[in-house]
Parts: structure tokens; sequence; C-alpha cells
């Protein structure tokens, strides 16, 4: 998400003109972002250090598991070793995955790192969940070049980690059924990737992600052109906007576009291909996921 403020100061720059005495960027433009608590405070800084006057339009959030529903995740934790690769799509997951890692480890987050770097298992993870877990100091070992489930899963069997009946496990977020409108969840489509390459792979929860109630402040906005860019950071943010602008009478006046003038920057691969599925059609990607998968494959 961080990388989404350089985007739009791209867009800004090649098609606003900026005023003489212009001295940030993104000066004075209004820009809206769906993103859970979690990522909400760290890029509302990057924004209003750009000049933006940032809008946080919270669309979904994370939650975490009832104590009675970790077992699985404690079971996957505990015996890591007995696995080739541990693979993790979003970074709601990874937050649950290394917070309940370093409970197990007796609340010591450096030690759970230990733990997981000898266990031998590999740590594939793209997109917001390659970034959160650097954060958190679990560097992963595999990020594809293409920052989707089809590219974690084929970077994954390019190096051969799939065949022969390798054991793999996807920790995932819970995706509430209203926010996947009929599609298939990002970790499902891994796992399942994963099974036909001859993988012994299966899905293991972690947190959920369930909808929130849409703000009809910021609908408001939107539909009265107060708003210069809306900000999605997943296909599950995305599938919530789309389902927030059909729910809208009169917010929007051609399906769920969003009007004219207001962009919509995706933030990463994920999330284009989200909105693409939602039928929103973007005007920027933020490509910062790329070039880190790049770096990191060089190095």
């Amino acid at each position: 998400y961080m990388s989404l403020a350089a985007a739009w100061t791209l867009v800004v720059a090649l098609s606003v003109p900026q005023q003489p005495d212009a001295a940030l960027p993104l000066a004075g433009k209004r820009i809206a972002f769906t993103s859970p608590r979690a990522v909400a405070a760290p890029f509302s800084a990057e924004l209003i250090s750009a000049g933006a006057r940032p809008v946080w339009w919270p669309l979904v959030e994370a939650v975490p598991l009832p104590e009675s529903e970790l077992g699985p995740l404690d079971d996957l934790i505990m015996r890591m070793p007995e696995y080739c690769a541990v693979a993790l799509l979003s970074r709601h997951a990874a937050d649950a995955f290394v917070e309940r890692g370093a409970r197990i480890s007796d609340g010591d987050a450096e030690l759970f790192a230990a733990m997981v770097a000898a266990s031998g298992a590999q740590l594939a993870a793209c997109g917001g969940a390659a970034a959160r877990l650097r954060e958190l100091g679990l560097a992963p070992s595999l990020v594809p070049l293409v920052s989707t489930a089809d590219g974690l899963a084929a970077a994954i069997c390019h190096l051969g980690l799939a065949a022969g009946g390798r054991r793999l496990r996807v920790v995932c977020s819970r995706v509430d059924e209203a926010l996947l409108r009929g599609k298939e969840a990002e970790e499902e489509a891994l796992v399942a990737a994963l099974l036909a390459a001859g993988a012994d792979a299966d899905a293991v929860d972690a947190c959920a992600i369930r909808p929130l109630l849409a703000s009809g402040h910021e609908l408001s906005l939107l539909r009265e052109g107060g708003l210069d860019a809306v900000c999605v950071g997943s296909a599950e943010e995305a599938n919530a906007l789309a389902a927030a602008l059909e729910a809208a009478e009169g917010a929007v006046s051609n399906g769920v576009a969003l009007p004219y003038g207001t962009r919509l920057v995706a933030a990463g691969a994920a999330a284009r291909e989200g909105c693409a599925a939602a039928g929103l059609q973007v005007d920027v990607e933020s490509r910062a996921e790329a070039e880190e998968a790049a770096a990191l494959a060089k190095a």
C-alpha cells in the first residue's frame, strides 16, 4: 500500500498542470482509501506528507478467529519442519500468522522468526503479505514477479516445490461470502493449482475478512465529485466498493463506474484483477511489488 501515493503522484504530474506555488505533489487532492484499520494509519501519513487530504473509507475489516478455531494454525506453526513451503497471500494472514507464532514462542517474535528459519520450510508470499512479513522480521524466501495467486503458484511450481507430493500449506484469510461475489477466493485458487501440480496442499485459516457498511458521507462525496481518487488494496476491497456503488441509488450513472474525474488506483496486480472482476476500471496500478520481487530475484 505504501506505493499508492507514488503511483498517484505520477498521474497528477502527467495529467494535471501544477500551480507554480504547489510545493507538494498531491497538494489539495482528496483521496479516499478503503483499507482496514491496520493499513490506514501509515498510508494516511504517506498521503498527508505528499500534501493530500486523505479520506479513510473502510469497506472491510480483518478480525481474529475464535480461539477454538486456531488449532490448525497452531499445528502448522509447531510442525513447520514437516512442510516444504508455507505460502501467504494477504497482509492480514501475515499479521495473524506472526502474531500467533509469537504467542506460541512465549511472546517473542524474534524467537518465532528463528524457529521459522530453522524449520527449513520456504516462506512464499506476494504483494502485501511479502511486505508485511518483511516489516515483522520474517523475510520471505520466495516472492513472485507476478503478485497474484497464479503468479505465486507458478513460481512455486517452477522451483519444483510442488512436485512429488511435497507438503505445502497456504495461510489464509477466511473471506466472507459477501466479499467474494460468487468468485473463488485467491487462496482457494492457489491451493487448487498446487494440488494440480502434485503437491500435498491445503489451506489453513488464520483470520477472517468481513464487510463493513459503506458510509453515506463518503458515498455523497463521491457522487458530488468531491474525491480525486479512490485507492483499493485487495480484491475484497474491490468487491466491497462495487457492492457499495451498486447499493447506492444515484451514486453512479454507469454500472459500477466511478464518477467522471475520480480515478481508481489499485495496489498491485491482485487488487487490479479484483477490480476487473468486479467491473471496476482501474486508472493506475502500483507496480512497486513487481519491482521488489525483481530486486529479490537478483539478490
